[in-house]
């Protein structure tokens, strides 16, 4: 079980959420970054785009019917979004999903505007 899961299994027994805040330990981040980038999503449909072309190609080749380019469809669906999706707390979702949330919303994106690259 993550850490995520375990704050989640500890909400639904009615913790309160500060209490889960106040004894977080400190290797666990209220986000997690997305597990890929733009960049690792396109090489991969790219790839099974390739290996559809091949696919294509010889079966076109044999006289057989030109198979659906299944592979690259499955991946596209399979890896879509995993460059913008995070992960979050489940304290931090249900902060953000309570009338103060707002507030939280609008603080991150006053960060993200002023936001200095090094």
């Amino acid at each position: 079980m993550t850490g995520y899961e375990q704050v989640a299994a500890e909400l639904a027994k009615g913790t309160q959420p500060a209490a889960l805040c106040l004894t977080c330990p400190w290797d666990r981040n209220c986000l997690t970054p997305p597990t890929m980038s733009t960049a690792d999503v396109d090489k991969v449909v790219e790839e099974a785009a390739a290996r559809d072309e091949a696919r294509m190609l010889a079966a076109q080749a044999a006289g057989q019917p030109v198979p659906m380019p299944t592979t690259t469809i499955m991946m596209a669906a399979v890896y879509a979004g995993r460059d913008t999706a995070l992960q979050a707390c489940p304290v931090l979702a249900v902060r953000l999903r309570s009338a103060d949330g707002r507030k939280a919303a609008e603080a991150v994106k006053a960060l993200m505007q002023s936001w200095e690259e090094s």
